[in-house]
């Protein structure tokens, strides 16, 4: 079948380009053609070298020029090795309807997965995220879109947004979401049953990953030798646990921020790196400490040592990974946590059994969906 994918594929972000590559390379093992939709929404904006909207953001652009230049250029390295991306780009207001011309032979369009329906990061709903160009001899089908959050603000989600997505959601021929906990409201906008499947990270095998991930660290890192902090919104608890961790063991941080993290110990910065760095910064480490969700799905797959810093946003679905894949609980800390000298980063034993387990229900999903 030839199938189009629509997702966060050009985020700068290795947890959107990771799941966009597991989805496309799931299908392709399958023998499907399959090819991800280059549409770019508004968000992507906000990921221009110059962003253009204020004098102190041009400084700020400028000061971080050659970062955010190397960045972009690990990202699309990776986009055309990997995506498979469709001949045109898509954005603006023509591209429902340039969608929706191109796009009309292909035998199945699937969105996801991703926050494509967390409203309250797109700001409302998004129509090419709904498949709102899709032909209607076309099969629709949404793989493990995120939500999110159980109740959106009612400026993202107001009564007219609510009946737009009523009518896309009953245009679907199979609807599944990444979290279920939070998909009441858009259950209760159509009679089309919702499932939860997996992450689609989730549904590859390690190998899938050593294949594309990079021969060696970045900086000519040694193995073992660091920790890996991959820390969004740091807070200063974070970075004093790791601190004390590195003193602790002698180690390097080597950490990814835009700017610079102010940490006692030896660290180094490797802002600019692209998906497959990000890959190989987690197999080599020491431990990887963290409170990103698909860094945490790295650190399980790879058979790492791993904390991950809860959030306020986040913990539930942290737990929730665990808690499937019988992992303790233990390697999720509190978003309160102030340190603690008895608490270390540790390896679990992923239990393939019961991975597989979870995956066969993503997987028969997708097969009857495609049927």
């Amino acid at each position: 079948m030839r199938i189009g994918t629509i997702t966060f594929h050009c985020a700068y972000n290795f947890g959107s380009a990771l799941q966009t590559y597991a989805l496309r390379k799931y299908l392709t093992n399958l023998g499907h053609d399959v090819h991800v939709i280059d549409y770019r929404s508004a968000d992507f904006n906000g990921y221009k070298i110059f962003r253009g909207i204020g004098v102190k953001s041009f400084i700020a652009d400028l000061l971080f020029l050659p970062g955010n230049l190397r960045r972009r250029s690990s990202f699309q390295s990776f986009w055309h090795k990997c995506f498979g991306l469709t001949s045109r780009t898509y954005e603006g207001a023509d591209a429902e309807r340039s969608l929706a011309e191109d796009l009309k032979d292909y035998d199945a369009l699937i969105c996801g997965s991703d926050q494509i329906w967390n409203l309250d990061c797109t700001l409302g709903p998004v129509p090419p995220f709904f498949l709102s160009f899709a032909s209607d001899g076309t099969k629709k089908i949404a793989y493990a879109p995120s939500l999110s959050h159980a109740k959106f603000e009612e400026k993202n989600f107001t009564l007219e947004d609510k009946k737009h997505v009523s009518e896309w959601l009953n245009r679907f021929d199979a609807l599944s979401v990444r979290e279920l906990s939070v998909a009441g409201q858009f259950q209760q906008l159509t009679n089309k049953h919702i499932v939860e499947t997996l992450d689609p990270t989730l549904l590859l095998n390690l190998e899938d990953y050593r294949h594309i991930q990079a021969p060696q660290p970045p900086k000519k890192l040694e193995a073992g030798k660091y920790i890996f902090a991959y820390t969004l919104w740091p807070n200063k608890d974070m970075v004093h646990y790791i601190d004390k961790l590195a003193a602790k063991r002698g180690l390097t941080i080597v950490y990814y921020s835009q700017k610079p993290i102010r940490y006692q110990s030896h660290a180094i910065n490797v802002w600019g790196i692209g998906p497959a760095d990000f890959l190989t910064l987690i197999d080599k480490a020491n431990c990887v400490i963290s409170n990103s969700f698909h860094a945490t799905v790295f650190s399980i797959l790879y058979g790492k040592p791993f904390l991950t810093f809860g959030t306020e946003k986040s913990s539930s679905r942290m737990r929730t990974l665990l808690v499937k894949l019988g992992l303790p609980e233990k390697h999720l800390l509190p978003p309160d946590f102030e340190g603690g000298s008895n608490v270390e980063p540790f390896a679990s034993v992923l239990n393939m059994a019961r991975l597989n387990n979870l995956r066969a229900d993503s997987e028969r999903f997708l097969n009857d969906a495609l049927m």
